[in-house]
């Protein structure tokens, strides 16, 4: 009788379920897809200046406002600082005429020159500076 009580209270192992399934599959999440960026590699995307010998006079004129207001849309929707409408010629970075003259043209963006390092330049008529030569 004493085996037998003995084997009542004794603690059963304690059992595990496994399923046969296998490996979960993980689920790739995708990063969020960056918004079209038209001045990524140039400040110029539509390249006006081919429109200069064109035979109406006024088609460089017309390109480049297109151009402006679609560069000027396009930060608005993605809330970037919007594009100067101007762009003027300046050296490119590291150039001799640039570290004399204190401004430099890199990624078609205008900079100036700090003591300690760059600093991008605001048009007068609003936004950062476009320029040409860098």
């Amino acid at each position: 009788m004493f085996i037998a009580l003995l084997l009542c209270t004794a603690a059963a192992p304690a059992q595990t379920v496994r399923s046969a399934v296998g490996v979960q599959p993980r689920k790739h999440i995708r990063p969020p897809r960056q918004p079209h960026n038209s001045m990524a590699r140039d400040t110029t995307p539509f390249n006006c200046e081919q429109y200069r010998g064109h035979p109406p006079p006024g088609m460089a004129g017309y390109c480049q406002g297109i151009e402006n207001i679609t560069l000027r849309n396009e930060a608005r929707r993605q809330g970037r600082p919007a594009p100067s409408d101007s762009i003027i010629h300046l050296p490119p970075l590291g150039s001799d005429h640039a570290k004399t003259l204190g401004y430099a043209c890199v990624g078609g963006q205008a900079f100036k020159r700090l003591k300690n390092g760059w600093e991008q330049v605001s048009a007068a008529e609003g936004g950062w500076q476009r320029c040409q030569g860098g």
